[in-house]
């Protein structure tokens, strides 16, 4: 055996495929025998080649950890839900990005700031990720670093620090786009107003960033 091949086996993780079952609610994946059906039909892949739902799984099962959290494809998936219609065994591969994306971030989550905003705008929790905010969101035109969707799902899975340090949080104009086209109803104008309001109780400050930007810009 070659001294790569003895390196991938050992980094193998044999529990990680149990633990994701246990947070995905099934050991459905498990079934996968990696046709590659989902890759075929998945719209995110059609953007750009390395986004891999197929691969993704098969890391899973393998048990290579570090190299399902690193993925780029956890976070993104848009749960178009196109694989499990075509997957012959059944696999629902946005449940297990999604349940591989809270395993890789379980350390930092913070339940109760997720409460806080939930408490400010109660339909915070009804976002199903489904990217239509983005799609229109003048603020990802001139930057796709600030990504409305991206930033939902960090309030929704307790992600404090990196949400408060998100720059979209300070640079939503609140056009009201998000509002109009999200199947949810969720007002996300109302969801960076709460967060800057906590940001700004927990002692965070406007980011240097976007006052060297502005200060620039003058």
């Amino acid at each position: 055996m070659s001294e790569a091949a003895e390196l991938l086996v050992n980094d193998l993780d044999s529990e990680f495929r149990f633990r994701l079952a246990e947070r995905v609610g099934d050991a459905d994946f498990l079934h996968c025998f990696s046709c590659g059906q989902c890759s075929a039909s998945c719209p995110v892949r059609r953007l750009d080649e390395k986004y891999n739902p197929r691969r993704l799984v098969r890391m899973a099962i393998l048990g290579l950890k570090e190299e399902v959290y690193k993925s780029e494809f956890i976070w993104i998936c848009s749960y178009h839900y196109t694989c499990l219609r075509r997957c012959p065994q059944g696999v629902n591969i946005g449940r297990v990005a999604d349940a591989a994306a809270r395993l890789a971030e379980t350390p930092d989550l913070d339940p109760r700031f997720r409460q806080a905003v939930a408490d400010a705008v109660p339909e915070v929790g009804r976002c199903l990720t489904c990217g239509s905010c983005t799609a229109v969101c003048p603020e990802t035109l001139f930057d796709p670093e600030h990504d409305p969707r991206r930033f939902i799902r960090l309030v929704n899975l307790g992600l404090r620090e990196r949400a408060f340090a998100d720059r979209f949080k300070d640079t939503c104009a609140t056009h009201y786009r998000c509002l109009s086209r999200c199947p949810q109803g969720v007002n996300i104008n109302k969801i960076m107003n709460a967060l800057r309001e906590l940001a700004q109780e927990d002692g965070y400050t406007y980011p240097a960033s976007l006052a060297a930007l502005e200060r620039t810009d003058r």
